[in-house]
């Protein structure tokens, strides 16, 4: 193939990941279009093969293929139809995302490219969430979810808050005054915490907020900034009736677990917490193989309470990553998917800017993934997966960039 149309295939494939990117949090039938143009226009490049030959030299990417061999392998013990085996398989496909976006996103004006059009996207989300909370316009859903979910809404929010922030500590004005990201930042927060009711969006921006603030300055300072970052979580805590409801609601529902009569929705993850942890106990090797989670938590619980007790409901999610990951794989598994996160974060290839936005963000998902499975979730996995990526990317020696560019200088 000339390399004209090769290359013109590797931008399709970046313009479509970016669609991809912001259809996440709209539409789930516009993400899965870009994703799967996406896979199509970099296999159809004739570039694919170089690409993932330079990525795989990676540790993130070979722990990440690891993990990804011993879930496969985990579809061989399993006693559930294949059809249960294959669906939990299919949905780690968050990992080979994200690592066709560190194949694909090698320039760094295809990473701003992508981060300017994930902050229209939120943009015009927020801006409408504000709108509809005021009373100026009305929407289908509520200004608190505009973005699918609240879950969802929170996270994103979360992470364009940070990419804000980000932006303005770096210089990097990408051609815009940079007093325009801190306010918009700024709205991001105020969404958050006045109008958006997600915990997970708290959990995001709280703990990423601190480590992009915290990343290589003196230990007096992180100090200070740490205790700034409580003060202001505190101050928004006192001044939100929004948040204090959603937050000190979880605190109830999961200490009063025992004596509640009905299913609540921290009360049921405390049950599946301890259910799970009694099911892990019995397959804690090698698992009970890979979609076969909701079959060995319905026998536990079937057996354990009366089928009157909201207690026994089944679930298919225990709503804790490590947890999931522990059950189905056995601690062997859960041990390589702990690799691949820690492989993540100690990245040493990619530039220092990017690789600090990547990690804030990669320690909020680690965090909300204690109370839910955001990695391999549909939006938030691949959100995760799509900033991991493509933050992390660096120059492929050997791809050229030009038909007469020749190797490049690290080639």
């Amino acid at each position: 193939m000339a390399f004209g149309s090769s290359q013109r295939l590797i931008d399709l494939a970046r313009i479509t990941a970016i669609i991809a990117c912001v259809g996440l949090l709209y539409s789930p039938s516009v993400a899965t279009i870009g994703l799967i143009i996406t896979y199509v226009a970099l296999l159809a490049s004739g570039q694919a093969i170089s690409r993932f030959k330079a990525v795989l030299t990676r540790p993130m990417v070979y722990w990440g293929v690891a993990f990804l061999g011993f879930v496969l392998l985990g579809t061989l013990y399993a006693s559930v139809p294949w059809h249960d085996r294959w669906t939990d398989f299919y949905k780690w496909r968050t990992i080979l995302w994200f690592i066709v976006t560190l194949a694909i996103f090698d320039e760094d004006c295809w990473k701003e490219r992508l981060l300017v059009m994930f902050l229209a996207g939120t943009a015009v989300a927020v801006a409408g969430s504000f709108l509809s909370a005021a009373g100026w316009v009305t929407f289908r859903r509520g200004p608190h979810e505009l973005l699918r979910n609240s879950g969802t809404q929170g996270m994103a929010f979360a992470c364009a808050a940070l990419v804000c922030a980000w932006l303005t500590l770096e210089k990097k004005p990408l051609g815009t005054p940079p007093l325009i990201w801190l306010l918009l930042g700024l709205l991001y927060v105020a969404n958050i915490v006045f109008i958006t009711d997600s915990r997970s969006g708290y959990a995001v921006l709280g703990l990423s907020l601190l480590i992009l603030l915290s990343w290589r300055v003196s230990w007096m300072l992180r100090g200070l900034i740490l205790v700034g970052v409580v003060a202001v979580s505190g101050l928004a805590f006192s001044a939100s009736p929004k948040m204090q409801e959603k937050v000190m609601g979880a605190v109830v529902q999961w200490t009063s677990e025992s004596e509640s009569e009905n299913l609540t929705n921290f009360g049921s993850r405390r049950v599946f917490y301890k259910n799970g942890m009694e099911v892990l106990q019995e397959h804690w090797l090698l698992g009970v193989g890979t979609g076969g989670f909701a079959q060995a938590y319905g026998e536990h619980v079937s057996k354990k309470y009366d089928a009157s007790d909201w207690r026994a409901v089944h679930t298919t999610d225990p709503h804790n990553q490590y947890l999931f990951v522990a059950i189905q794989q056995g601690i062997g598994g859960l041990a390589l998917f702990l690799a691949w996160i820690a492989a993540v974060a100690r990245e040493r290839e990619s530039r220092r800017d990017y690789h600090r936005l990547a990690i804030a963000i990669l320690a909020g998902w680690c965090v909300t993934s204690l109370f839910s499975s955001h990695f391999r979730t549909f939006a938030e996995g691949h959100i995760l997966a799509t900033f991991l990526g493509v933050l992390l990317a660096v120059k492929l020696p050997s791809v050229a960039t030009h038909p007469d560019a020749g190797p490049l200088p690290n080639a």
